[in-house]
């Protein structure tokens, strides 16, 4: 159904958590609001993410946490070769630990807060996760007279006189259009993802990138943006999840609760490429767009296992924490009838041999074998002279049946594209407002990063999202005087 109105003082294109949050700041300032989803259901990837960085939160003052923020600012700076906005990415920081106050106050709980890995101790980690959030601020925002509908997309800002005026409409579900007034625009509609022609242009190589966004970042609000004359800014950072199993059949998502692909992505033993060579330490999923990177510099990846290693984190134990997998148990209790599922299957990733020589041979990696031999005698040395892997994870392979699990890159999201001032406005190529049109979320996120996602900065984007949606507000409500 198209929107009851015909004027509204605000339309937030994208019901994610970027929009939920600028809707319900909104409905705090009481501006007659208009949230726009294409889609039939609300959240977006909001509804899976972990949590929100914050700095000097309630509850960090709670836990004795204390982050020097200028610090913490230089570190990011550093980490984006200073390809980031310095003054975008110091207002966000100065504001997150009020936002993580200000979800709190709104009924959001949280159940921890800390690093993940090795990381700053940013991630305030929502209990319930990302839908409850959503839930929540659905709520809110309706609670406050915000209109939401559903299958009803932005086809084009409407401007008079460079300022915006309004929105074409498109409805969904029978193709029919529509104009509404406004005077004031947020695009929040999750970024590129799922964009292939766009993602190209960040990343040539994109036959072994694998989505695991809910299907509906594709890119909208930075074509509405361009369209109205916003600047064609660097496309960001594509946030990696590390390896993923390579399945052309199914959804990536279908796979990330799988035991199977954290233990060859997550455990990571031994990693090879398309002639059988090891290309990297394994311990580079670590970080988990470090390890997408690693992976794409080879034209084919694969994580070696034998029946030893499957043994030891079926019955013993994990090798190393799991940190950024959905998959947390102490021991892969599932990891061998999944394995037997996907062999009796004859799953293509999954390659099952009872030789290394026979493996090599099935997957044509000529390598194979030397390599193994030459890994092993690392392990029995415990020291990667090649890579440097530490000691404590250096495990051999010498117990058949031996496995090889295909990899791709998983991609979470995809940041950038439209550049924004303080205030969450869009900016054109000279610099200046397209007076009325904001940008918030992914949309917009590609001023904190420079070519690779901040994993030293957990919950940076689940936090920025609501910032910048809240951003926008307050900037709108201050300039309406």
């Amino acid at each position: 159904m198209f929107p009851e109105k015909t004027n509204y003082d605000l339309v937030i294109v994208g019901g994610g958590l970027a929009g939920l949050a600028a809707a319900v700041s909104a409905g705090e300032s009481n501006l007659t609001t208009l949230v726009l989803e294409k889609g039939r259901t609300l959240g977006g990837d909001g509804n899976y993410v972990e949590g929100a960085m914050g700095i000097d939160s309630y509850l960090q003052k709670e836990q004795n946490i204390a982050i020097d923020a200028g610090e913490l600012l230089q570190d990011e700076l550093n980490y984006s070769h200073y390809e980031a906005n310095a003054l975008h990415l110091r207002k966000y920081l100065s504001a997150s630990g009020k936002i993580i106050d200000w979800l709190h106050s709104l009924g959001v709980n949280f159940s921890k807060v800390g690093p993940q890995g090795k990381s700053w101790p940013t991630i305030h980690t929502f209990a319930g996760g990302g839908h409850a959030v959503v839930e929540i601020l659905q709520q809110k925002a309706t609670s406050y007279g915000v209109e939401i509908v559903n299958s009803i997309s932005a086809q084009r800002v409407i401007q008079r006189n460079g300022h915006v005026t309004g929105l074409l409409l498109k409805n969904e579900a029978t193709g029919q259009y529509r104009e509404v007034a406004t005077s004031n625009v947020i695009l929040a509609t999750g970024g590129y993802v799922d964009n292939p022609e766009l993602v190209k242009k960040r990343i040539p190589n994109t036959t072994r990138l694998l989505s695991v966004s809910d299907g509906k970042s594709t890119g909208d609000g930075l074509r509405l943006a361009w369209q109205a004359g916003a600047d064609h800014y660097q496309m960001g950072a594509i946030q990696y999840g590390g390896g993923a199993i390579l399945d052309k059949t199914r959804p990536a998502y279908v796979h990330m609760p799988a035991q199977l692909a954290a233990a060859a992505t997550q455990e990571a033993i031994l990693w090879v490429n398309e002639q059988g060579n090891r290309f990297i330490n394994e311990d580079v999923n670590d970080n988990m767009c470090h390890a997408g990177s690693a992976l794409l510099t080879q034209s084919r990846t694969f994580s070696i296992l034998d029946q030893m290693a499957i043994d030891h984190l079926t019955n013993v134990g994990l090798y190393k924490e799991v940190g950024n997998s959905p998959v947390s148990p102490a021991k892969f209790a599932n990891l061998t009838s999944e394995i037997e599922r996907d062999l009796a299957n004859h799953e293509k990733y999954l390659t099952k041999a009872a030789s290394i020589t026979e493996l090599g041979q099935k997957l044509n990696l000529p390598c194979l074998a030397q390599t193994i031999a030459h890994y092993n005698e690392l392990t029995t040395q415990g020291r990667d002279t090649d890579f440097g892997k530490a000691k404590e994870y250096l495990t051999p392979i010498t117990t058949g049946p031996f496995y090889a699990v295909e990899l791709g890159i998983g991609m979470a999201c995809a940041i950038g594209g439209i550049r924004v001032d303080n205030d969450s406005a869009v900016l054109n190529s000279y610099g200046y407002p397209l007076p009325g049109l904001y940008a918030a979320g992914n949309d917009a996120a590609g001023m904190l990063v420079g070519d690779t996602y901040a994993v030293t900065l957990p919950g940076s984007t689940a936090g920025y999202a609501v910032f910048s949606g809240r951003n926008a507000v307050m900037s709108i409500i201050v300039k309406a005087g």
